[in-house]
């Protein structure tokens, strides 16, 4: 049996894949933001635990800090 090397395409599909491409890179870019914004807030709250980890440190104080679980 021999297949057909062409393909019959539907009016206007360049423009539906164009778009479908460009819905795509948006949802890549949101999908990104979120994993930033998610990282740096994980960032800030590790850095404040460390600072006061240092602080108690520094003032001698031998009990531990107990580390946040507030998400």
């Amino acid at each position: 049996m021999h297949f057909a090397l062409y393909t019959v395409s539907m009016p206007g599909a360049g423009r539906a894949e164009v778009y479908f491409i460009a819905a795509m890179m948006i949802l890549i870019l949101i999908v990104c933001a979120v994993a930033v914004v998610f990282f740096f807030k994980t960032y800030k709250k590790e850095m404040a635990d460390k600072a006061e980890r240092q602080k108690a440190k520094v003032n001698g104080t031998t009990e531990p800090v107990p580390p946040t679980t507030d998400h």
